[in-house]
C-alpha cells in the first residue's frame, strides 16, 4: 500500500453508504484520518466502527451544522487537509410534477450543501494555507436525463461552482477540483428486476461501476499525486460522455 494520505486528516460527507464509504475505506486504507459524516446517525456510526473512523451525524443542508463539522475536526486535530463534499440525494419524476418541496430538498442537499461545506472547509484551509477540496458532481450533468431535471442542473451546477471557487482559492494553497461518476451500483439504483442487466448495456465499457472504482479518483485529486490540478472535473464513467457506441446493425 502506497500510504498516499499518511496522516492526512480527512473528512467525507454522505459517508454510510456508497462512493462516500467506498472512499473512507480507501482513505482510511491509505494512511488517512477519516472523519464520516452523515444524516443517518445508526448507519453512519455502524460504518465508522467498520472502518475505524470518526463519525458526526451531519445535516449537509444545515449550513451550521456543516460549519460544526469542520470546526471540530479541526479542534480535534488540529487542521483539516482533505474534504470531500460528496452527499447527494437521487431525484426522479416529470417536471410538471415535480413540487417546490421536490425541488428544495434536492437543491439542499446536491448543490447548497456542497456549497456549505466547500466554503466551510475553504476558510480553514486558506488559512493553514493548505488543502484540497473534492466535490463529488456526476455525468448527468453533461449527459441530462429525461425525467432528472432538478438532479442533473444540481450536478452541472457544481462543477461550475468548484471551478469559481478554485479560482478564488488557488492563490492561497487550496485545489478544488470535483469527480463526476457515471452509472455506479450504490444504494441509488432502483430495486427493479432486471435493472442492473440494463446499466450495463448503456455502458460503453459494458458494466456499471462499482463505488470503489470511484474512490479511487476521489483519492487521486485529494493526494498530493494532483498537487498540480485544480478546477479539474474528472468524468469517470466508462465512456458514456465519451459520444454514442455503434447500434451493431
Amino acid at each position: 500500500m502506497a500510504h498516499r494520505m499518511q496522516d492526512k486528516i480527512v473528512i467525507i460527507t454522505g459517508a454510510s453508504s456508497g462512493l462516500g464509504r467506498a472512499t473512507a475505506e480507501l482513505m482510511t486504507a491509505e494512511g488517512a484520518r477519516v472523519v464520516m459524516a452523515d444524516i443517518s446517525q445508526e448507519a453512519g456510526e455502524a460504518a465508522a466502527q467498520e472502518i475505524g473512523a470518526d463519525f458526526v451525524r451531519t445535516d449537509v443542508g444545515n449550513p451550521a451544522e456543516v460549519d460544526a463539522l469542520v470546526s471540530g475536526t479541526v479542534a480535534r486535530y488540529g487542521r483539516l487537509d482533505v474534504m470531500c463534499n460528496n452527499a447527494g440525494v437521487h431525484a426522479a419524476g416529470p417536471l410538471l410534477d415535480t413540487t417546490n418541496d421536490d425541488f428544495e430538498r434536492v437543491v439542499a442537499v446536491n448543490f447548497a450543501g456542497i456549497f456549505y461545506g466547500t466554503r466551510a472547509a475553504g476558510r480553514v484551509m486558506a488559512e493553514q494555507g493548505s488543502g484540497a477540496i473534492v466535490n463529488t458532481a456526476s455525468n448527468g450533468g453533461y449527459l441530462p436525463t429525461e425525467g432528472m431535471a432538478v438532479y442533473c442542473g444540481t450536478k452541472a451546477a457544481v462543477v461550475a461552482m468548484s471551478k469559481a471557487c478554485a479560482l478564488e482559492l488557488a492563490p492561497k494553497g487550496v485545489r478544488v477540483n470535483t469527480i463526476s461518476p457515471g452509472t455506479m451500483l450504490s444504494g441509488m439504483v432502483p430495486d427493479v428486476e432486471g435493472i442492473v442487466d440494463v446499466l450495463d448495456k448503456l455502458q460503453p465499457v459494458g458494466y456499471a461501476a462499482n463505488p470503489s472504482q470511484m474512490a479511487t479518483g476521489i483519492l487521486y485529486l485529494a493526494s498530493d499525486d494532483a498537487n498540480y490540478v485544480t478546477g479539474h472535473d474528472l468524468i469517470v464513467d466508462g465512456g458514456a460522455t465519451a459520444g454514442r457506441v455503434a447500434l451493431g446493425v
